[in-house]
């Protein structure tokens, strides 16, 4: 009898697969036949994953199942039927749109647009998909024929077709691809990405020339985290990251000495925490003053930092408390409360009191365009289904029924990131019906119909107030 918590059995004890244990079986009398268990159905799902594979997994209960051997191969077994699947989907993609990218831009975003639609996904996301699924049928056969027995996973796929993204010599490729398959086969996604990296810089006679490229690749980038928090990345060589790194933590023990050190935050002082001193270093080091001695303050009160706070009245003066928004995150009351005092301008906005949808955007100290200021704070970014295109400078204003034909006002604009905006003029998709509110309805070129309802400035309120 095989332990509870072993890996590894007897070679002569395992089945190779349920066919292999229904036969052994035949060939016994009737009497001397002893019922299948689940666990013995479980540990016979071995080898290529086929499509009856689920079905029998969703017909055993795991939790019927006695020993952890055979729970952990349900696992695997799952895993396997979920790579075929996913191989399944690839092929009705390719089927979709080509097995190669076609020469014009604009129709190559339709079909990942269609894709993202249907899928529910980004556009990006559903972009990339389609470049796997393309790749893996035309450029990696075996790693496609590896997926569809589940004996690699969608994300290995992924990797490789990431990784190699900039290789085009079908005969390094296919080096590439025979040299790393064996690892994908054994290895989790991070240690099999560098396995691709070492054959591609190994195999690729353009990699030296690559990396010089890739320094062009140098930038900041921020973006929006929950609960009022941000990101901001430093992409550069890995050289002056790690100096910049190692300088930022120089300065953050010394700030956490100042702090209190491992005392204080052994007393629960989340601001003397080292990742706390090393974030408030960094803002320091680019928004405060330096002395002659070195040192560095940073005074919050001398930096102009804008912070977009939306809440109802009543929360506001304290007599009730009804969620916010810090930055378009939804905040509780008593965070957005104190946010707000220490605010120097405000704005008017107006919103539904029971729905929440924007009415109106009011002047803070200059006027705005009104009708573009309006709609971008209404909309909240790109009024495309799938489209994730939030900042506002991105934006292009648009007319659902073209001016002069349609009017310049709320009911008909609305904002668009650029290639939604031409996939719109171009034919590919079009707004069939479009609100005031913001809500409009989209109809794709292959005739994938979508509502967009309008987007709520101020999370729903479970107890709104009476209207007026």
């Amino acid at each position: 009898m095989y332990d509870d918590v072993s890996m590894t059995a007897p070679a002569h004890d395992a089945p190779e697969s349920i066919s292999d244990v229904l036969a052994d079986l035949g060939e016994l009398p009737a009497w001397e036949v002893a019922p299948l268990t689940d666990d013995d159905l479980v540990l016979g799902l071995v080898g290529p994953a086929v499509a009856s594979d689920l079905m029998l997994l969703e017909s055993i209960d795991p939790a019927s199942l006695t020993t952890h051997r055979a729970k952990l191969a349900y696992v695997k077994a799952v895993d396997r039927a979920g790579a075929f699947a996913t191989s399944l989907r690839h092929r009705a993609e390719v089927a979709l749109v080509g097995e190669c990218a076609g020469t014009e831009f604009l129709p190559e975003v339709h079909k990942a647009h269609e894709l993202s639609v249907a899928r529910r996904t980004s556009r990006h996301a559903a972009s990339k998909e389609i470049t796997v699924a393309r790749r893996l049928a035309t450029v990696f056969p075996g790693f496609a024929e590896a997926l569809n027995a589940g004996a690699v996973s969608e994300a290995h796929c992924a990797t490789l077709v990431s990784r190699t993204r900039h290789v085009d010599d079908p005969e390094v490729l296919a080096r590439i691809e025979a040299q790393v398959l064996p690892s994908a086969r054994r290895l989790p996604v991070a240690r099999f990405a560098d396995e691709v990296a070492a054959a591609v810089s190994a195999l690729d006679e353009d990699a030296p020339a690559r990396v010089r490229r890739a320094r062009a690749t140098r930038g900041v980038h921020a973006r929006q985290l929950e609960d009022g928090m941000g990101q901001l990345t430093v992409t550069h060589e890995w050289s002056t990251i790690r100096a910049l790194a190692a300088a930022n933590d120089d300065d953050a023990r010394a700030l956490q000495l100042d702090r209190g050190g491992a005392e204080a935050v052994g007393a629960g002082s989340t601001d003397a925490s080292l990742d706390a001193c090393r974030a408030d270093m960094v803002a320091a080091r680019m928004l405060g003053t330096a002395r002659d001695d070195g040192s560095v303050v940073w005074d919050r009160n001398n930096v102009q930092v804008v912070v977009n706070v939306v809440m109802d009245l009543d929360t506001l003066r304290g007599e009730a408390d009804r969620v916010a928004l810090v930055d378009e995150q939804p905040v509780p009351a008593e965070i957005a409360r104190e946010v707000a005092e220490a605010a120097t301008w405000w704005r008017r906005l107006v919103t539904d009191p029971v729905e929440g949808h924007l009415l109106d955007y009011g002047r803070a100290t200059y006027l705005p365009a009104r009708l573009r200021t309006f709609v971008r704070a209404r909309d909240g970014g790109c009024r495309t289904p799938m489209c994730t295109t939030r900042a506002s400078r991105r934006l292009q204003m648009d007319h659902a029924i073209e001016f002069p034909d349609g009017a310049s006002d709320s009911g008909n604009c609305g904002g668009l990131c650029p290639i939604d905006h031409q996939l719109k003029t171009h034919g590919y998709a079009d707004i069939t019906e479009s609100r005031s509110d913001g809500s409009c309805t989209w109809t794709t070129l292959w005739g994938q119909v979508v509502h967009v309802p309008p987007r709520r400035v101020l999370p729903l309120d479970p107890d709104p107030p009476p209207r007026r």
